[in-house]
């Protein structure tokens, strides 16, 4: 026993790794290094704080002071380079934002270790406005966006059109910073508040009113091998999440599958973290997705105290546990343990001027009656140390001009400018471009299939029509799956068109007008 944590024998089949956290200031951080110890890896830190929560953990062989990223992207680079030489690191685990100047490095010894999809696959799905064209892209459900590139481009929003407005905020934004309510009833923010412009474009996007969700998954070679979720209920600023309790909606699952396939067709087999913002709307019946952050998210902690996640990320699932993937959070059929959490500290600094009597108990029983993230028996020392840290850090946010939440994402949040953001915009075009021509390719090749069918696709044609109608309707329906009308590996010479045609048709939602007449003349012909 070491510190509190007996040294397990390896399961069958299992690797241990030395794996390096990109930062360890966050409640995420400290808890994905406990998980990954339970599991029996050895964790690393790098972080521009000298003094951070896994600084403390016995959880955390060692940490080290790297610039931060925000101010010197090549410095932080450096460092990590450093830490993989020194530590011999097998694996990277993005934690925040980081995971962007890694991606972009270029540095083999990085690029080789990360835990990441590619630069221009993770900036599009940062990016809310790319992100929402790559979901229209693929079919997925998303709110009505706009982009506006300057103040005139709010002003000429229609806001009448959407029943609840829009929500207003900046492409490359993260949390709830900056975003904005637009109703038709209600005047526009000033310009000088927005700070829009071609250095920093907006999105507006309809206003979804309905349960809201978020999800975490973990997805390697196009397979999602854990997935978590949980309803945004206490928050401390209407978007950040300081309770997590575990849900499971069959819906959310089914879209993260749909997308992460349809995503892998055209970009390549996805590997990386994973986490959506959903909302269900259930008057309208519709579930739409508003924003994703392809990195590690507060998700993680509904895994909290046990291993499997770790399992997951560091592809070193124990031979005797491979066959339950994919992994989701306790309690399953396989793990029962609790599967709620808090941040303690977050909860006591909740949102809650709207709340009513019976939100403000229900709310204290999740306070008292909830395990906190940061403390651990075994690991007492980052609770321990807390007055300390937060003596440096509001001596260190004094410093820099900032409020505390701010000093914590300032270092490490990615904002390019400049040229810097002109090559990511000639990146993100030319990713478009290549996505658009493949999706051309593939829609050519599939109508190049259905008309070399024509003979069978032919009575699908609306009466006075051309068949270009029935084409474009089943191609829609049948896109990315198999269909069965076209199968002719083995001959049913028995089976005529017409019957086939029927089941097409039918399957297809297809209303072919006149279709009775014809239907008829064919029966009477079968039975003569």
């Amino acid at each position: 026993m070491v510190c509190g944590f007996r040294r397990k024998g390896a399961l069958p089949g299992h690797r241990r790794l030395r794996v390096l956290l990109t930062n360890g200031r966050f409640p995420v951080s400290l808890d994905l290094a406990r998980q990954l110890r339970k599991a029996g890896h050895q964790v690393f830190v790098v972080d521009p704080m000298e003094y951070h929560v896994c600084a403390f953990s016995i959880t955390v062989k060692s940490s080290m002071q790297v610039p931060a990223p925000h101010d010197d992207a090549k410095g932080y680079a450096q460092g990590v380079l450093t830490a993989i030489e020194k530590w011999q690191i097998d694996q990277i685990i993005p934690i925040h934002e980081e995971i962007f100047f890694l991606a972009e490095c270029g540095e083999p010894a990085i690029l080789e270790r990360l835990f990441a999809p590619p630069f221009a696959l993770l900036v599009r799905l940062h990016n809310k406005w790319e992100f929402t064209k790559m979901m229209q892209r693929l079919g997925m459900d998303v709110p009505e966006a706009q982009l506006c590139r300057n103040y005139d481009d709010v002003e000429r929003l229609n806001l009448e059109k959407y029943k609840h407005g829009m929500a207003l905020k900046p492409c490359f934004g993260r949390a709830c910073s900056g975003i904005y309510r637009l109703e038709s009833s209600e005047p526009l923010p000033e310009s000088t508040d927005l700070n829009i412009g071609n250095h920093n474009h907006y999105i507006a996007q309809e206003w979804i009113k309905g349960t809201r969700y978020c999800s975490y998954s973990v997805v390697r070679e196009g397979r999602v091998e854990a997935t978590s979720l949980y309803p945004v209920t206490d928050t401390i600023d209407g978007s950040s999440c300081v309770y997590f309790e575990q849900k499971y909606h069959e819906g959310i699952y089914n879209y993260i599958l749909e997308f992460v396939r349809r995503c892998s067709e055209i970009e390549g087999p996805f590997s990386g973290q994973l986490a959506f913002d959903f909302v269900e709307d259930l008057e309208n019946n519709r579930l739409v997705t508003i924003e994703c952050n392809p990195r590690s998210t507060s998700g993680i902690h509904l895994w909290t105290r046990t291993p499997y996640l770790a399992y997951v990320l560091t592809n070193s699932i124990p031979e005797v546990r491979r066959e339950e993937k994919p992994i989701q959070p306790p309690p399953t059929p396989i793990w029962h343990e609790p599967s709620h959490a808090q941040v303690a500290a977050g909860m006591i600094m909740w949102e809650h001027k709207d709340a009513t009597l019976s939100v403000w108990a229900h709310h204290m029983a999740r306070l008292v009656g909830t395990r906190d993230v940061v403390w651990a028996w075994r690991d007492p020392m980052p609770v321990i140390a807390e007055p300390f840290l937060l003596t440096t850090y509001f001596t260190m946010a004094r410093k820099a001009g900032l409020q505390l939440p701010e000093l914590f994402q300032h270092q490490v949040i990615w904002s390019p400018q400049g040229t810097h953001l002109e090559q990511v915009r000639k990146i993100i075009d030319d990713a478009d471009a290549r996505d658009e021509e493949m999706a051309r390719r593939m829609s050519s090749e599939f109508e190049n299939v259905l008309t070399s069918q024509m003979d069978v696709i032919a009575p699908c044609a609306p009466v006075g029509d051309s068949i270009g109608s029935a084409l474009e309707k089943m191609a829609e329906h049948f896109t990315g799956e198999e269909c069965p009308m076209l199968d002719r590996k083995t001959p049913q010479p028995d089976v005529n068109s017409a019957t086939m045609r029927d089941s097409a048709i039918s399957e297809a939602g297809i209303e072919v007008p006149g279709q009775q007449a014809v239907d008829g003349a064919a029966a009477e012909k079968q039975q003569e």
